[in-house]
């Protein structure tokens, strides 16, 4: 095949260019009915009282633990195994980072490593619901009410993914979803906060607009992470197509993971289990480096090379990142300085997350690609393997 295969694309069209200009034409930019029509629509959608529109997906993380009161000293917990925005969001609210592995199976937070990690300074859990899988939420939820600590799911990569019944960022006492370009639907960049507590939502509006009440009254510490007209406007063009674009990924992903559990022995293709409804933001494998005789970098570079795009990021755990393992941040004071005990990320070792950090690509899965393709990629490896 002469063209490139892509991993991933934003799926846009006249639709959302209309609404763009209607918003451009109205002259009205910032929070107006559109942002509030969008938070209305996204509510409805996930299954919960109130969704608070921010700036991005990091704001969104941001502006749940500020909302929470997690502060200076605060202890939350984390994966080792996402995007660095999970764990700098607890920096910039002064709290600090503490990982729990993750399972081996669904890549996401194991729930008795969680139990293990909590002391008496924990005071939130943010279990990420990674490539679109869902996190065991029954017993992360148990688990932190045993404990009195917050839970606010990170949803980026998990939109309308189930998990027994119900949507991620219902779950938990907050949700977060990222609208970044290349997600299940996009506002180009943007994020929200699904929450059913009232006070958290009435906290989250208020920081999210530079802690303001009404035009001149600063309550508390806010930031401008505030959504606009415009992002508003093409998320509810995209919230409107999400279950379809949803559908679509879903088929492509499972079309390749079947392919691959009969055709290549040298990829694991995980397990999904009955009650989740997977989205796959991936479509995830784990390379046999022995078994094929190859690294994953070597595999990623020969499948580029090839025309197939294919991700391949979260190659360490976060707790080897430098400005962790330097406790740098905001260098002499908080958050490490705020500790109430001992932090070195030196000795930080999640034998799981160490086991296949490094080793997970995601395969082109987005909507868009045809049977054809999809085929291509299957015998693109096939060929790989045989060393052809």
């Amino acid at each position: 095949m002469g063209k490139k295969i892509k991993v991933a694309k934003p799926f846009v069209d006249e639709e959302e260019v209309q609404a763009v200009r209607e918003v451009l034409l109205s002259g009205h930019y910032v929070s107006g009915p559109r942002v509030k029509e969008f938070e209305e629509k996204f509510a409805e959608y996930i299954g919960v009282k109130h969704a608070v529109a921010v700036n991005s997906g990091t704001a969104a993380l941001h502006v749940a633990l500020a909302s929470l009161g997690i502060g200076p000293g605060d202890e939350v917990i984390v994966s080792p195994l996402t995007f660095f925005s999970t764990v700098s969001a607890v920096l910039h609210q002064n709290a600090i980072p503490v990982f729990a592995d993750i399972e081996l199976e669904s890549f996401c937070l194991d729930p008795a490593d969680f139990e293990r990690k909590i002391t008496e300074n924990t005071k939130a859990v943010i279990p990420v619901h990674i490539f679109g899988n869902a996190a065991e939420m029954d017993e992360i939820v148990k688990i932190a009410k045993e404990n009195d600590v917050s839970v606010i799911e990170d949803c980026a990569q998990a939109h309308g993914t189930e998990y027994k019944g119900r949507k991620v960022g219902s779950i938990g006492d907050a949700g977060c979803f990222s609208f970044y370009a290349t997600k299940h639907m996009t506002t180009g960049e943007g994020g929200m906060i699904t929450t059913d507590n009232n006070d958290l939502a009435e906290k989250a509006r208020i920081i999210r607009n530079h802690g303001m009440v009404g035009r001149d009254q600063h309550v508390m510490l806010g930031y401008n992470y505030r959504m606009s007209e415009i992002n508003a406007a093409i998320g509810l063009v995209q919230l409107k197509k999400l279950e379809k674009l949803n559908e679509l990924r879903i088929k492509n992903s499972l079309y390749l993971l079947d392919q691959i559990r009969k055709k290549i022995d040298w990829l694991k293709v995980p397990e999904i289990k009955g009650y989740i409804r997977h989205t796959f933001f991936w479509c995830p494998v784990i390379v046999l480096e022995d078994k094929i005789g190859m690294r994953a970098t070597e595999l990623v570079k020969k499948l580029r090379e090839n025309g197939i795009e294919v991700r391949y990021r979260y190659r360490e755990p976060l707790y080897k990142q430098k400005v962790l393992l330097d406790l740098s941040p905001y260098p002499g004071g908080c958050p490490f300085s705020c500790a109430r005990r001992q932090i070195d990320y030196h000795n930080v070792f999640l034998p799981n997350v160490e086991k296949i950090a490094g080793k997970i690509i995601g395969l082109p899965n987005h909507p868009g690609l045809t049977k054809e393709e999809l085929d291509h990629v299957v015998e693109t490896l096939e060929k790989i393997g045989r060393g052809v």
